[in-house]
């Protein structure tokens, strides 16, 4: 009997340590309005939501150093893209958006060793004498002194950069890309992240200036010349030339902005990161059953296109040669084509078909130029709310 209630007991001390070990593992998901290199402003967007009822706090992100200002924090990624869809639809946030990791900074780990006995050491200090003496029973060492050996870090070629893109309207960072071309109609660029130290090689043209375009997902491209020599009066902690960028927005209104919704090269089959912001549309719609959309489907440019539509699939997110169509379509044929897939997938979410709308849109509303070096940002969807 005694036997039985200790194995018992075992078995449930193991499984409160599996329960542990899966709980430090789950990934947060945070539905973040904002992010902030001064805390102070971080305070100040946190009282700002919490006077109009939100649940916002604020927490570094120990990586970046960066203040994260967030309404909701949970283990379910659904349920975070879900409500980051209704702020982008409802409130004000209309970039409110979804960071999976891990926020605020962890206290060190400890770990204490048990002593282990030896004999007493004596550390000898060096003397004039060449001598050294040693007492009974003890085990005398003389312990040389200890040079640290710092790690030489090599720097990339060319000299640092900061590109701060920034919403206009609230001086909030703007997640994106910096392009940098030779001239304004080069054929190639190079691509940075924004917000980050990036190292430029000098430019090859005999004008020693560079040019730099702006890419982020629902506000307009900015240009600007960059002399390579003189770029900024602003420089940084790292010796970084930091270049300051106001962006505006595309659109607002009754649209909700979907930065992620991406499609195969001319077909109407969703690439797989296009799944978390269309799982979060599907559930606020169930959530909020007065709810109806409608889908516009855009594309770059306004030719032909040889690709694939969804044919017979039921693979959103995947490319099946065997079930998709494939033949020449027009820019109307291929819009109509991905407006209807999205609703197709909204439908197998469990959204009824009559609340949803679809528009093929052709090229003729492109957000960037059709010939550019960001024009596949053209083919994308916008959702429409028509009705609440």
């Amino acid at each position: 009997m005694q036997k039985s209630i200790s194995t018992l007991l075992l078995l449930m001390i193991f499984g409160l340590q599996h329960v542990s070990a899966q709980a430090k593992t789950e990934t947060n998901h945070y539905v973040v309005i904002g992010v902030f290199a001064k805390l102070s402003n971080a305070v100040r967007l946190t009282d700002k939501a919490n006077q109009m009822g939100f649940n916002a706090t604020y927490a570094i992100n120990p990586r970046q150093k960066w203040n994260y200002v967030y309404l909701l924090q949970t283990t379910d990624k659904r349920k975070a893209w879900a409500f980051a869809i209704r702020m982008r639809a409802e409130t004000e946030y209309k970039d409110a958006w979804v960071f999976s990791g891990q926020l605020g900074q962890g206290q060190p780990v400890v770990v204490e060793e048990k002593p282990v006995e030896k004999p007493p050491v004596v550390v000898i200090e060096p003397v004039e004498k060449d001598s050294v003496e040693v007492k009974k029973d003890s085990v005398a060492i003389i312990v040389p002194p200890v040079v640290e050996e710092k790690p030489v870090v090599k720097k990339p070629a060319g000299k640092p950069f900061l590109f701060k893109l920034e919403n206009q309207s609230d001086g909030t960072p703007v997640n994106g890309e910096i392009h940098v071309m030779e001239s304004s109609n080069a054929t190639r660029y190079q691509a940075f992240k924004a917000n980050e130290i990036v190292y430029i090689e000098a430019p090859k043209n005999s004008r020693g200036n560079y040019v730099i375009t702006t890419q982020a997902a629902g506000f307009q491209p900015v240009s600007v010349i960059l002399s390579y020599q003189d770029p900024s009066p602003e420089v940084g902690p790292e010796g970084e030339a930091i270049i300051p960028m106001e962006l505006g927005r595309v659109k607002r209104g009754d649209y909700i902005d979907f930065t992620n919704v991406r499609f195969f090269r001319n077909s109407s089959i969703l690439d797989p990161v296009s799944q978390n912001e269309l799982d979060g549309l599907a559930d606020l719609m169930k959530e909020s059953t007065g709810y109806k959309i409608r889908v516009h489907g855009h594309c770059n440019g306004t030719n032909d296109k040889e690709g694939s539509i969804l044919g017979s699939s039921t693979n959103f997110f995947a490319l099946d040669p065997s079930k998709n169509k494939i033949g020449k379509f027009s820019a109307k044929e291929l819009t109509n084509e991905r407006a209807a897939t999205v609703k197709a997938y909204l439908v197998s979410q469990g959204i009824d078909a009559s609340r949803i709308d679809t528009k093929g849109e052709g090229g003729k509303i492109p957000l960037y130029p059709a010939g550019g070096t960001l024009a596949q940002y053209n083919d994308r969807v916008e959702i429409e709310i028509t009705k609440r």
